[in-house]
């Protein structure tokens, strides 16, 4: 039977752009939630980073202290601070021991000199009260080293995952703007539709009508466009965090 009224070609215009338009939006939701994904991932490695940094920071602070008791240790006990000021007035520097940078008050070459003092004189040391010192800042000093490598390790996996994101959210910006502009064709094109322009369409009900119309009821495109922006957002925030590996 001829359809003289063209309905039925209005009908597989307007199948043929459901089909398109339900596979563009489920590709969409899946890049989504691969992002969600990734995002997920790169807060864990961050939080990481975040809690081993306060970690190296505590020991260092914990270190410092260490050293002080160790001072006053050799001022009490031996003639350390005489051969310190010799070894000022020689100009000499020693760099064996480390001190983060943040310690303000931390004479880095007084630590030095009383590595050097000790490995000159050998039989303090030995002594318990050296030996319970030194054995803590030894122990300290390994497990900033190990809390250095992980924090290293986090590190670098952020890095690595927020270089993923500009490319995996340009692609999902580019599959919702194929979404829409599918959208926006179907449509267009379906108006110009010999039916959709007649007597008949108008008097058509509400039933009849959604037969040749697109449906975009359980489509989310806006809500997805949305949390595009927002994982946007928060992948500039991670950038900005204060993330450099250590030496160690």
């Amino acid at each position: 039977m001829i359809d003289i009224t063209g309905k039925q070609d209005a009908i597989a215009i307007k199948e043929e752009y459901q089909r398109a338009l339900d596979y563009s939006h489920e590709r969409v939701k899946n890049k989504i939630d691969w992002l969600y994904g990734m995002n997920h991932k790169l807060k864990d490695n961050l939080a990481s980073a975040q809690k081993l940094k306060k970690d190296i920071l505590a020991d260092e602070d914990e270190k410092v202290k260490l050293y002080s008791s160790l001072n006053n240790l050799l001022n009490k006990e031996t003639n350390f601070e005489k051969e310190m000021m010799k070894t000022s007035q020689k100009g000499r520097k020693t760099s064996s021991v480390k001190i983060n940078p943040r310690f303000k008050d931390v004479d880095e070459v007084r630590f030095n000199a009383m590595q050097d003092y000790l490995d000159k004189y050998p039989e303090y040391a030995s002594k318990s009260s050296f030996k319970n010192i030194l054995s803590k800042i030894s122990e300290i000093e390994a497990g900033i080293k190990d809390t250095r490598k992980n924090y290293n390790r986090a590190v670098s996996e952020v890095l690595r995952e927020l270089s993923y994101f500009p490319r995996n959210i340009m692609e999902a910006e580019d599959l919702v703007k194929r979404f829409k502009d599918q959208l926006k064709e179907g449509n267009e094109k379906l108006k110009k539709m010999r039916f959709l322009k007649s007597f008949v369409y108008k008097l058509s009900s509400e039933k009849e009508k959604m037969k040749v119309n697109i449906h975009t009821l359980y489509y989310r495109i806006e809500e997805y466009e949305k949390s595009i922006q927002k994982l946007k957002e928060e992948v500039e925030k991670a950038k900005r965090q204060d993330l450099e590996e250590m030496e160690y």
